[in-house]
């Protein structure tokens, strides 16, 4: 596994971890201080956004376990690759492919969130 995979791995990491502290560490490994999250539901600038916003979807939808789906496609300082977010029997509540820009120092400057699959008005909590 190559270091751009790596942290990847660990941003992906960031939506499974219940805690603040914890999750902000991994934050800072993964995101540049001024990295930026663009989904269709939001636009979390910086980590603390970044972290509020695994804390939003995680409130949303809890039980859920974040998983990266294929390898990383890299090409020069650009990546992709899909995810899924599985409820406990499995199945994607929440599926896309993200786009990530690398900046220099190898951590995420930004990812582009684009959903294969929505979850379905049952599937929320709040």
């Amino acid at each position: 596994m190559n270091d751009r995979e790596q942290k990847i791995d660990t941003y992906v990491g960031t939506w499974n971890e219940p805690d603040l502290e914890a999750r902000h560490v991994l934050i800072e490994q993964a995101w540049t201080a001024d990295g930026v999250y663009h989904a269709p539901a939001v636009e979390a600038k910086g980590h603390r956004e970044i972290s509020d916003n695994v804390a939003r979807i995680r409130r949303k939808y809890p039980n859920r376990v974040f998983c990266r789906t294929s390898e990383v496609f890299l090409h020069k300082n650009r990546a992709r690759y899909t995810w899924a977010m599985l409820d406990l029997a499995g199945s994607a509540t929440i599926a896309g492919v993200d786009y990530a820009l690398f900046a220099e120092d190898g951590r995420l400057r930004r990812v582009h969130c684009v959903y294969d699959r929505k979850p379905r008005v049952d599937e929320a909590v709040a």
